[in-house]
């Protein structure tokens, strides 16, 4: 399949819902397809692809290639992994979720017995969200499914926040939604009741350690 470099784009106001219909009936269409499309989170943006088709991931993978020891970060719809994986959220990684989501916290849990190998990182995990962004969790519903998500910028590069600073070739749909803060969100991992902070972003979780 040749993409344009150029990918078709839909700007929206991501604070006034009315104007998102369009463009999450054409994100939600490019993801079913297996294609990457491009849309704007909480504060980058970032190339999305649905977590239940491996051609995607893997046209993912290509685009913005990963060492097997990173997972990929997960967005979900709901503030809880769904019932097909096999495993809740406990202890303070449930108290974590319960506290900041939806929102800008990401953490690294052991994969759920159902979870495809092709989304856990080498040490059996994976990062999950439940975004803080209505327009995602809007596409999220649309889709049914889980997206995976990475920033839209080759390796190395820096975090985008806004289309203009995006990569786009292999990108088959993108969303404007204007300029974003530039902050990713707070990664961490839960060892026992110990949450270890393995990137800084916007939201400051109380009782971290460093």
């Amino acid at each position: 399949m040749t993409i344009s470099p150029s990918p078709p784009t839909r700007r929206i106001d991501l604070g006034r819902p009315e104007s998102w219909r369009d463009a999450l009936t054409d994100a939600a269409a490019a993801l079913g397809r297996g294609e990457v499309a491009l849309l704007p989170a909480e504060g980058l943006y970032g190339y999305h692809v649905r977590a239940d088709l491996p051609d995607a991931l893997a046209r993912l993978q290509a685009m913005k290639p990963r060492a097997v020891d990173r997972g990929w970060i997960l967005l979900l719809a709901e503030p809880w992994l769904p019932a097909s994986w096999g495993a809740p959220l406990e202890g303070r990684t449930a108290e974590l979720a319960a506290a900041h989501w939806p929102g800008q916290l990401t953490i690294v849990v052991s994969a759920p017995p159902g979870l495809p190998l092709a989304l856990q990182s080498s040490d059996r995990t994976v990062a999950v969200r439940c975004p803080g962004s209505d327009f995602l969790r809007a596409l999220l519903a649309a889709v049914g499914a889980p997206l995976v998500s990475t920033s839209a910028n080759r390796p190395g590069g820096p975090p985008p926040a806004s289309l203009g600073a995006c990569e786009l070739e292999g990108v088959a749909f993108a969303v404007d939604g204007g300029t974003r803060s530039g902050l990713p969100s707070t990664l961490v991992r839960v060892d026992g009741s110990t949450v270890r902070v393995l990137r800084s972003g916007a939201l400051k979780v109380e009782g971290e350690a460093p």
